[in-house]
């Protein structure tokens, strides 16, 4: 039976990590580390930094965790914690800051590499869509980040950057705006922004 088995739901795994179950905590440690790290590097150049952070937050976590609170899900708690320790590390104009990231570090998520394939852009294209995302403001980067790459809602996106609700809309709306206009010379990749759009719009209820 594999660890996941063990536990119904997010809720039923919390409990058992709060109760000291070693299993529990190694399921949380396994499901979320890379995820967490990933963020982390989006958001901060110094990755060595990012991943001390990581691992110092699964430490408190265990050290803590029958005094932890109920949660809405284990990974938006976990992302609101590391995105609140990496703003006391780093002034918030470098954690929001992508262009120190070494260029082999992708900007584009899978979900966006798997529509880019669809509809069989050409690298050079893609090249395109990457260096239009770059150019987008650090807000809307990362609400585009947290929204399709990690799937959360526009409530748990709100949680995490500390804005609210019509801010993400208003981020994500932008964001799909502004790459229509930076890329509206190339026909197949304004389809492929136009086909994230309707996406977007599903997401946020539109």
């Amino acid at each position: 039976m594999s660890q996941r088995n063990l536990f119904q739901n997010d809720s039923d795994l919390w409990n058992a990590f709060q109760q000291g179950d070693i299993r529990a905590y190694k399921y949380i440690y396994q499901t979320h580390f890379d995820p967490l790290f990933a963020y982390g590097k989006r958001l901060c150049p110094d990755h060595d930094l990012v991943k001390d952070i990581v691992q110092d937050i699964f430490v408190d976590i265990w050290t803590s965790r029958s005094s932890l609170r109920d949660l809405h899900t284990i990974k938006f708690y976990l992302f609101k914690i590391m995105r609140n320790r990496l703003s006391k590390r780093q002034p918030l104009t470098t954690i929001l800051s992508y262009e120190d990231l070494p260029d082999d570090q992708q900007l584009l998520t899978p979900s966006i590499e798997s529509v880019i394939t669809q509809y069989e852009t050409s690298s050079d294209q893609a090249s395109r869509l990457q260096k239009a995302i770059k150019e987008l403001p650090s807000r809307q980067r990362e609400a585009i980040l947290l929204a399709f790459y990690h799937d959360f809602s526009n409530e748990e996106i709100a949680g995490i950057m500390g804005i609210n609700n019509q801010s993400v809309i208003n981020h994500l709306n932008r964001a799909f705006t502004a790459l229509r206009d930076l890329l509206h010379r190339y026909p197949a990749i304004t389809s492929f922004v136009s086909f994230f759009a309707t996406l977007l719009h599903s997401k946020i209820g539109f």
